[in-house]
């Protein structure tokens, strides 16, 4: 798969997507948990920038504001680190050489690496049935009250390989290639579907750069039916192209037993604010992708 191209044909894509979404905008619940759930039928986008946090689903998996401090590349321990001005995109794996890795991911194998199914904590949320496999973003923008805090997620695929499957997608193949497609937050090529998020909001004040997690995504495991724990999971994501990145890395971590943020108090608080609202997302497969 070829990078994108920051200019030209993609910035003519970025504004009629702009337009289309536009239309397609959905209204804020104005309820106290400040859920905002996003339509998987049509594109739309999910702010998770508004006040009270904000959460939503897209594809049946759920998107989320979360304040898990501090982070910090040592206490955060990320398996996908990338970096890119405007646009950027990376999965992890540990392959690709040190510290420069394939598309835009930096730091491997340290801190952009390789990721076993076995390796992710299944998390349970009040309310909710099933389980879920959790990943958190610490996003690196700069700015407080200025727009380059904002940044978009445009795209996420995740896949399982049984066997090392990096090396043969690299930076120029389809990025398909990696293996058995588990969740997409849009159709390959297509950043319809896209998350708004705030990186300089925390929990009483604010933030810029790293330091403070700015969103998790839950995956329902049962996605997952079929795989091993030995399987790779490779997990492959675009920013930027609603709204650009300027700043530092990018960082996500998968929750472990040990990582689950904050005691498992912030899983509580957002599954009691499901069942309060009746907010009873119905998990589509990935034929349902806008």
């Amino acid at each position: 798969m070829k990078k994108f191209n920051k200019t030209g044909p993609m910035r003519l894509r970025r504004v009629i997507g702009n337009l289309r979404t536009q239309r397609r905008i959905v209204a804020i619940l104005a309820v106290a948990a400040g859920l905002l759930p996003a339509s998987t039928a049509f594109a739309v986008p999910l702010d998770l920038t508004t006040t009270p946090p904000a959460s939503g689903t897209i594809n049946g998996a759920i998107y989320s504001t979360i304040d898990s401090q501090p982070t910090g590349t040592g206490v955060f321990q990320p398996f996908l680190t990338y970096q890119g001005k405007g646009i950027e995109e990376g999965y992890n794996t540990s392959q690709g050489g040190n510290g420069q890795g394939f598309l835009d991911t930096k730091r491997v194998p340290q801190w952009n690496h390789d990721l076993l199914v076995g390796d992710l904590a299944q998390v349970s949320l009040p309310g909710k049935t099933g389980t879920y496999f959790a990943f958190e973003l610490d996003a690196n923008e700069t700015g407080n009250g200025n727009d380059k805090r904002l940044l978009s997620i445009d795209q996420i695929r995740i896949y399982t390989s049984a066997t090392d499957s990096a090396n043969s997608v690299g930076d120029g193949a389809n990025i398909d290639d990696l293996g058995k497609l588990r969740y997409a937050q849009n159709d390959l090529g297509s950043t319809a579907n896209w998350v708004l998020i705030d990186a300089s909001k925390k929990e009483g004040g604010s933030t810029s750069g790293s330091g403070s997690s700015d969103m998790i995504l839950y995956v329902p495991t049962d996605l997952f039916s079929g795989a091993l724990d030995t399987d790779f999971l490779y997990f492959y994501t675009i920013n930027g192209v609603n709204k650009s990145a300027d700043a530092g890395y990018e960082e996500w971590r998968a929750l472990t037993g040990a990582s689950v943020p904050d005691g498992g108090s912030t899983l509580l608080l957002l599954g009691s604010a499901l069942t309060a609202l009746g907010f009873l997302a119905g998990r589509r497969g990935l034929a349902d992708q806008a």
